[in-house]
């Protein structure tokens, strides 16, 4: 099973994959804030990925509408667009 770790809080958690970043800090007790519920129409649920982002999903159109082109410099995406994509993920965020 893959492990999340949300910064600033330290809060690591057990994921599956497929599952969101916003999926399972939800289900944890992270506080992600939104506007839609994961469905990608507000923005709102960014975090910057510090460790981890080869065990997620690439970055989506949906997301691009959103962020741009400037992950490199910025390392934000959408925590509902964002997926696992391994077992053996070792994923650590900061909530913004």
């Amino acid at each position: 099973m893959a492990r999340v770790t949300f910064l600033p809080d330290h809060t690591t958690v057990a994921a599956a994959v497929d599952e969101s970043l916003f999926e399972v800090g939800r289900r944890n007790g992270v506080k992600i804030s939104t506007s839609c519920a994961g469905k990608a129409s507000c923005g709102l649920c960014r975090v910057v990925i510090v460790s981890g982002e080869k065990h997620l999903s690439p970055m989506g159109p949906l997301e691009r509408r959103h962020l741009g082109n400037v992950y490199f410099i910025t390392r934000q995406r959408l925590s509902c667009q964002t997926r696992l994509t391994s077992d053996d993920a070792e994923v650590t965020v900061e909530v913004l």
